[in-house]
């Protein structure tokens, strides 16, 4: 049986896809995160923490933070930037954690909507688990109104001496990014992503069935209003 897309993606080849996120876009997403689930002192879960990022900076917020993660290679690239988190490695479906052992939990840069809707809907309900009464949950997802009306079906550019090529579309309900990496040495890797495609009510309501109350829906990581053209559907609720 093939491996599902989200092992072969998150290797370690993933990080030179997404280079141009560094720690300073990280700490400038993480601010607002950090007043939302109430940083200073919180035991909060990154979960899908990938390379740290985010991780570091909530804990350089003042948190105490552990990031979760599939993949061996990004989590060998946390741990050996340091900065403060402890890492484990699991699969969000099924948390390695206690119940209500956190206060937060931040999922940053779209990690939902990997599974079919049962394997994303045990996602919500292992956060929901994990969180103490009240707890907060942090929810970066992509916009879908702004996806479909921005789409690029092909796009191609150079990282560190590599060729990348994206191929994108919509299917099936599903947003999914073909990616090829073409170093000028050694063999090529191809992957595909694949995103369910919950629109802003679609995505509040199974976050709701999860356990949880919506309390606000921001544009962007700034905090910035929801509209058609903003970049991301921001979900902050509370565990109920």
């Amino acid at each position: 049986m093939a491996e599902p897309w989200y092992v072969r993606a998150f290797g370690a080849a993933y990080s030179a896809v997404y280079a141009h996120r560094d720690d300073a876009a990280a700490a400038a997403e993480a601010a607002f995160a950090a007043r939302v689930l109430g940083a200073p002192g919180a035991r909060l879960l990154d979960a899908a923490c990938g390379g740290g990022r985010h991780a570091r900076a909530l804990c350089a917020a003042g948190a105490h933070v552990v990031g979760l993660d599939l993949s061996a290679d990004l989590l060998r690239a946390a741990r050996a930037a340091a900065g403060g988190p402890h890492y484990v490695r699991g699969d969000l479906r099924a948390l390695p954690f206690a119940r209500a052992a956190f206060d937060g939990v931040a999922s940053f840069f779209t990690s939902f909507g990997y599974f079919d809707d049962a394997g994303n809907a045990r996602q919500l309900r292992e956060f929901r688990r994990v969180l103490r009464p009240a707890g907060r949950l942090l929810l970066d997802y992509l916009n879908a109104a702004h996806v479909a009306a921005t789409l690029v079906p092909r796009s191609e550019r150079q990282v560190a001496g590599a060729r990348i090529v994206e191929e994108r579309a919509i299917r099936g309900g599903r947003v999914e990014k073909r990616v090829r990496i073409e170093p000028e040495v050694g063999r090529p890797r191809t992957w595909t992503e694949s995103v369910r495609l919950y629109d802003g009510a679609a995505l509040c309501g199974v976050v709701q069935e999860a356990g949880f109350v919506v309390r606000d829906v921001r544009g962007d990581l700034g905090g910035g209003e929801l509209a058609a053209a903003s970049p991301r559907c921001v979900v902050v609720a509370e565990a109920a």
